[in-house]
């Protein structure tokens, strides 16, 4: 496992949609930029196509991650999504097919996706089901307002995508204000 890679957002493709770090920061972190680490990111969640990982797979990605980002971000908001980033997830949705059952070991599994845009594609069709059913009124943003994670809430009371990252940053924040404050002369 790939302790780079950020989980916990409640789906896969909110996971996916992190994989640029520092989103609202000056130099974001790509961390899918290139084949192998697009790849290394599909393992982790059984997503490694069979086939090659190429260098227009790792652009088509990126650009489904940040359509996925937006249209999140616009559905939470209540903002009108853009024409462009629903064409980009249709497109994506263009390479989706059947998922098949496989016995291993231990039960049984999905079959892998042969390509990289079939892989993207179950990421793009998990997308369309939150965004269009009962997880789309879950879906909350981090509130830490340097973070750019979304996540499902299914309890409608979690503040961030991670208290362990997001959180204690937050609360830190908070209470090297509150001192300030305090040593400010009267």
């Amino acid at each position: 496992m790939d302790d780079e890679f950020r989980t916990g957002y409640g789906r896969d493709w909110l996971d996916f949609a992190i994989t640029l770090v520092g989103r609202y920061d000056d130099r974001p972190v790509d961390l899918v930029e290139a084949p192998d680490r697009l790849r290394a990111w599909l393992s982790q969640w059984g997503l490694a196509p069979t086939g090659a990982v190429m260098a227009e797979d790792v652009a088509a990605a990126q650009a489904l991650r940040e359509s996925l980002h937006r249209l999140a971000r616009a559905s939470i908001s209540g903002e009108p999504q853009t024409s462009r980033d629903v064409r980009v997830v249709d497109d994506s949705l263009s390479y989706d097919v059947p998922v098949r059952l496989r016995r291993v070991d231990d039960g049984l599994a999905a079959r892998r996706p042969r390509t990289t845009r079939e892989a993207l594609a179950r990421l793009a069709r998990q997308a369309v089901d939150d965004l269009t059913g009962p997880n789309a009124a879950r879906l909350r943003t981090c509130g830490d307002e340097e973070c750019s994670g979304i996540f499902v809430d299914p309890t409608g009371r979690r503040r961030w995508c991670s208290d362990e990252r997001c959180g204690v940053k937050a609360r830190v924040r908070a209470h090297r204000a509150r001192a300030r404050e305090a040593a400010q002369p009267g």
